[in-house]
């Protein structure tokens, strides 16, 4: 019974760093996106876009942009 708990808390586990890994590599995606736009609504559009992803990282987004100007 201990091995088959041990077992499913490492697939959750396991699923998690996954999952994880695809969050980190979309926000490496999209942030060069907004690194390379040179057009200010270009990079609202991204900033859009990577709140549409994920909502948390809206308002680091609009900080990162707001500092770069």
């Amino acid at each position: 019974m201990l091995y088959l708990c041990m077992h499913d808390e490492l697939k959750r586990l396991q699923k998690l760093k996954i999952e994880q890994k695809a969050k980190s590599e979309k926000d490496k995606i999209i942030n060069s996106y907004i690194d390379s736009s040179r057009t200010l609504e270009d990079k609202i559009a991204a900033v859009k876009l990577k709140h549409s992803v994920d909502k948390s990282a809206f308002v680091s987004s609009i900080k990162k942009l707001l500092n770069k100007k």
